[in-house]
C-alpha cells in the first residue's frame, strides 16, 4: 500500500520537472546537466601586456621620456612586423640590431673556421669480418650436364636420385 502512495506523487513531480525545464532554454539545460562545456578561445588576441610584479617596492617616478616597452608598440606597428618580419629584426632607424650583428658575426667566424673532424675512411676490417665470409672457399661447383646425366640415368634404371657422388667441377687453385 505504501508503495501506491509514491506513485501519485513521483508523476507530480515528474510532470512539474518537465515545466521547471520547459522555461529554459536547450543550451542551459545540456550546460547545467554538465553535457556542453564552455572553453577558452585559444584565438583571442591580448591587446595588453600582462602585468608583473616588479622587483622592488621603490618604483621610480613616471617618466615621459623613458623608453617604450616593446609589448607597448601600436596595433599598426604590430601589423606591419607581421607583414614583413624585417621590420621586427631592423632597429628603428633601419640598420641591423647590436644582438643581430653578434649573431651574424659569430655565424662567420664559425663558417669560416677550419673543419678539424677526420674525412678518411674508418677502419672497416671488424665490420666485414662479421658480414662477409673470409673461410676456406665456397664450396664445389656442380657440373650441370653430368649432373643431369646422371640424374636421367637414375630415374631410368629406377634408383633414388639421392644417392650416388655429384659430379663437380674443379675450380683454379688458388
Amino acid at each position: 500500500m505504501a508503495i501506491s502512495a509514491f506513485r501519485p506523487l513521483s508523476c507530480a513531480m515528474l510532470v512539474s520537472g518537465g515545466f521547471l525545464l520547459s522555461g529554459c532554454t536547450g543550451a542551459d539545460v545540456s550546460r547545467a546537466f554538465g553535457l556542453e562545456r564552455s572553453l577558452p578561445d585559444e584565438y583571442t588576441v591580448t591587446t595588453r601586456a600582462p602585468l608583473s610584479m616588479p622587483p622592488s617596492d621603490e618604483l621610480g617616478a613616471p617618466n615621459s621620456n623613458a623608453i617604450q616597452r616593446a609589448q607597448d608598440t601600436n596595433p599598426r606597428m604590430q601589423a606591419l612586423e607581421t607583414l614583413s618580419p624585417n621590420v621586427a629584426l631592423q632597429g628603428a632607424d633601419g640598420t641591423d640590431s647590436a644582438g643581430q650583428t653578434a649573431l651574424v658575426g659569430e655565424a662567420q667566424v664559425a663558417a669560416n673556421a677550419e673543419d678539424k673532424g677526420e674525412m678518411g675512411r674508418a677502419d672497416t676490417s671488424f665490420v666485414d669480418k662479421l658480414m662477409f665470409w673470409h673461410g676456406g672457399g665456397a664450396g664445389n661447383l656442380v657440373n650441370g650436364k653430368a649432373e643431369n646425366a646422371r640424374l636421367r640415368e637414375d630415374s631410368a634404371l629406377g634408383r633414388n636420385l639421392t644417392q650416388g657422388a655429384t659430379p663437380t667441377v674443379s675450380g683454379p687453385k688458388k
